[in-house]
């Protein structure tokens, strides 16, 4: 009766100890998956990318918006660090692709400002990201490469990047001068008692994309 006794504690530790040490297997295998962490990639995406303008008419400078719908982007492969792809960019934008929602006012922007500065495409660079939200862009019309200092947002896969030009900085009076002859009465705002008919060089540009992101 001593024996059975003796061998039936022992069977019942030995239990106790391989329960005890599936438990700790168990939680070091539930340890290790919340470690795992997810590696994330970027790329550009065309279909969710837009870029759009306000340009000012009236002596009041009243607005008056529209898009670019053809935006040609280079760079953008795959890539884990969101601010180091979009710093990789360039892009050009035919000036053809501009819509205002009126197609005679896009036809006399095309021909008579675009027209009266030489440029069929606007092209580009994203120069540099900081960390205080400015962004740095050289674009280039009329022949002419200028820097664009703006301000940029960029949460997790969703950018976008806002500032205000002077077209001037482009040589762009000629283009103004041309396009502000054509449009002398729309540009003059008689219901306010205008008398002079006036075209900004002043353009507020704006560019939204979210990238594409995939984790593995």
């Amino acid at each position: 009766m001593r024996k059975n006794t003796k061998f039936l504690f022992v069977a019942l530790a030995g239990l106790m100890m391989s329960s005890c040490a599936g438990e700790t297997e168990t939680t070091e295998t539930a340890v290790a998956e919340v470690e795992k962490t997810e590696t994330c990639y970027y790329s550009y995406d065309a279909a969710n990318s837009e870029m759009s303008f306000t340009a000012y008419k009236f002596l009041g400078k009243v607005g008056v918006g529209g898009t670019f719908t053809e935006i040609n982007v280079e760079g953008g492969e795959k890539n884990e660090d969101a601010k180091a792809l979009i710093e990789g960019l360039s892009f050009n934008i035919p000036i053809s692709s501009i819509s205002t929602k009126d197609v005679s006012r896009d036809g006399k922007i095309n021909e008579f400002f675009f027209g009266g500065i030489n440029t069929e495409v606007i092209s580009g660079e994203v120069k540099s990201l900081d960390d205080s939200g400015k962004a740095v862009l050289a674009i280039t019309m009329n022949s002419i490469t200028k820097d664009v200092e703006g301000a940029y947002t960029l949460n997790d896969n969703a950018f976008s990047f806002d500032a205000e030009i002077d077209v001037l900085n482009w040589d762009g009076q000629a283009g103004i001068d041309a396009l502000n002859e054509e449009c002398k009465e729309l540009h003059t705002d008689f219901a306010n008692g205008d008398t002079e008919s006036k075209l900004w060089p002043d353009v507020t540009i704006s560019f939204s994309t979210e990238l594409k992101k995939e984790c593995e």
